[in-house]
């Protein structure tokens, strides 16, 4: 009761605009979640053709050590699910969180087949410095709720590194450099011959994503799948 007083009080003093239509009352109102179709975007992880299930196609299979990509959602930062993706990841509105707990719910829902048969859930991690900067890691909370969808554990096996510059101020040949050598493994126990669902927040270039996945694959992962909530068209 306390609870929901207090929170009823600070939606008074500080009240908040849907991000869609800027009507008060929620960060992403009824009307415009429904707007919201995680209908999935199923592109190859590396020369961004079309293909069923986002398995990396035949020509560049063996250049790839993901062997599929798989978002909820196009990414552009002018679309509702791109305001809603900045806010989460450098605000960390926990409203925003729910909602891509529902978007994920659905989307697995609709598309369990696709992730079966995996063993692990692993997030692409923060450098201790980041995280002490933003408070939490936006990776490893999807990679929770996709878990928790698909009942499966979530390992960080994962270490970064070297601290790098936000990917989304760089040209593609920079992002790629960037990263270079960034990750590490904390531990290769129980990883030899796995399947592995790597998560992140937004497939652009592919390079942190693809950075990760080389590390894992050297630890002896048999397969590498990406799961992001957006992919940048």
């Amino acid at each position: 009761m306390l609870k929901r007083l207090i929170a009823e009080i600070k939606d008074c003093i500080f009240p908040v605009y849907c991000l869609g239509c800027s009507e008060e009352g929620k960060l992403v109102c009824t009307k415009c979640f429904k707007k919201i179709d995680p209908v999935g975007v199923f592109c190859c992880p590396r020369c961004r053709r079309r293909v069923v299930g986002g398995v990396c196609c035949d020509s560049c299979s063996r250049f790839s050590p993901l062997s599929a990509q798989i978002s909820l959602l196009p990414y552009s930062e002018n679309l509702l699910a791109g305001k809603i993706i900045t806010d989460f990841k450098y605000n960390y509105l926990e409203e925003l969180k729910l909602v891509f707990e529902d978007l994920i719910k659905i989307f697995v829902g609709k598309n369990s087949e696709l992730l079966k048969n995996m063993d692990l859930i692993v997030p692409v991690p923060l450098h201790a410095r980041r995280y002490a900067e933003r408070g939490f890691n936006q990776a490893e909370i999807i990679a929770r709720q996709l878990g928790h969808e698909l009942k499966l554990p979530v390992a960080l096996v994962l270490k970064r590194i070297v601290y790098t510059h936000q990917q989304a101020k760089l040209s593609r040949e920079a992002r790629i450099k960037n990263v270079a050598g960034a990750f590490e493994l904390l531990e290769n126990k129980l990883l030899a011959g796995k399947k592995i669902i790597l998560v992140d927040d937004v497939f652009t270039t592919g390079s942190t994503m693809n950075e990760c996945a080389k590390v894992l694959r050297l630890a002896g992962v048999r397969e590498v799948v990406g799961f992001t909530l957006a992919r940048g068209m």
